[in-house]
C-alpha cells in the first residue's frame, strides 16, 4: 500500500515537473511589452496618418486587448484589438468565449489588417465620432471618449490605457511628424535630407508595403515619391509594381495605373498621404 500511494505521489510530481516545464517554454516565446512597441509601432502611425487617431492610443489598445500580442485572438486570427463580427462583417471568423461562450471575432490575415480596420472601425461608427474633434496630440480626452462611447465594459479602461500610454511613453509616437523626415512637407517645412545617394533606383513593391513606409525606410519625401511615380492619395498600387525613389525622364504613371494580370494579383490600397498642411484626416479606404 506504502509503495502504491508513493507511486501516485511520483507520479503527480512528474506530471506538475512537466507542466511546470510546458509553462516555462511557452512564457520564453511570449512577447514582451517592448518588443510590440517595436513590431507594431509603424502600423500606429500610418493609421494615425490616415485616420487622425493617436498613435499611442491605438497601440495601448493593441497592448491591452490582445495581452501585448500573446492572446489566443491575436495568435490565431491576428485581432488585436477584440472586434467582434457585425453585420457590416463578410470576413472569416474567430470562435472565443469573451462576455458569452463562443461568440465570433474578426479574423485577420495579418496584424496590419486589424490595425487598418480598427481605425476604419471608429471612424464608421457615429458614436465614435466625437473622438475626432479631439487634437492627436491628446490622448487623455481619447481615452476617457473611449470608454464614454462604450468600447470596453471595463470601468478602469482608460485608466488603464493611460497608464501604458504613460509607461512605455507611447506619446512620443503622436508627435512623430514634427521630427520624421519625409512629412515635413506637410508642416510647410521643406525637406533637408537628400534622398541616399546609395539608395535604389527603383523598388519592387510586395505585399503589406505602405507609401509611408517606403518613404521612412529609404529617406524620401512622400511628396516626391508621388509626383515620381506619377500617382495621387487616391492611387491604386499591385505587388510587383515599380514605385521610383529617383526622378526618371521617361513616365511610369501609364505603367504604375495598370492592374497586372494573373490570379495571384490580387489588387490592394495603400494608404497614401498628399500635401495635406496642417491637416491628417483623409477620405476613408478600404482593402
Amino acid at each position: 500500500m506504502l509503495n502504491f500511494i508513493y507511486l501516485v505521489k511520483s507520479i503527480h510530481f512528474k506530471i506538475a515537473s512537466l507542466c511546470a516545464c510546458i509553462m516555462l517554454v511557452t512564457n520564453s516565446f511570449a512577447m514582451t511589452p517592448e518588443e510590440y512597441i517595436q513590431k507594431y509601432k509603424d502600423c500606429a502611425i500610418e493609421q494615425m496618418l490616415v485616420y487622425n487617431i493617436p498613435a499611442s492610443v491605438t497601440l495601448a489598445q493593441g497592448m491591452l486587448e490582445s495581452d501585448y500580442g500573446n492572446s489566443p485572438l491575436a495568435k490565431y486570427a491576428n485581432n488585436h484589438f477584440g472586434i467582434k463580427c457585425h453585420e457590416d462583417w463578410g470576413g472569416d471568423y474567430y470562435t472565443y468565449d469573451d462576455d458569452e461562450k463562443g461568440e465570433h471575432f474578426r479574423k485577420y490575415p495579418s496584424p496590419d489588417d486589424s490595425y487598418r480596420d480598427h481605425a476604419q472601425f471608429l471612424k464608421s461608427r457615429p458614436w465614435y465620432s466625437f473622438l475626432f474633434n479631439y487634437p492627436r496630440t491628446d490622448y487623455r480626452d481619447w481615452a476617457y471618449g473611449l470608454s464614454k462611447a462604450g468600447y470596453a465594459t471595463a470601468r478602469d479602461y482608460s485608466a488603464r490605457l493611460i497608464s501604458i500610454i504613460q509607461q512605455d511613453h507611447l506619446d512620443k509616437f503622436d508627435t512623430v511628424l514634427q521630427s520624421l523626415h519625409g512629412f515635413g512637407i506637410l508642416y510647410d517645412v521643406p525637406p533637408t535630407i537628400p534622398v541616399a545617394e546609395n539608395a535604389p533606383e527603383y523598388i519592387i513593391l510586395k505585399q503589406g508595403d505602405g507609401i509611408y513606409k517606403i518613404a521612412r525606410e529609404y529617406n524620401v519625401d512622400i511628396n516626391f515619391l508621388c509626383r515620381v511615380n506619377g500617382i495621387s492619395i487616391h492611387s491604386k498600387l499591385w505587388p510587383g509594381q515599380k514605385l521610383y525613389l529617383k526622378p526618371q525622364a521617361h513616365k511610369q504613371s501609364s505603367m504604375l495605373n495598370k492592374k497586372p494580370k494573373g490570379k495571384n494579383s490580387t489588387a490592394f490600397l495603400f494608404h497614401q498621404l498628399g500635401v495635406l498642411p496642417r491637416r491628417f484626416i483623409l477620405s476613408e479606404q478600404t482593402s
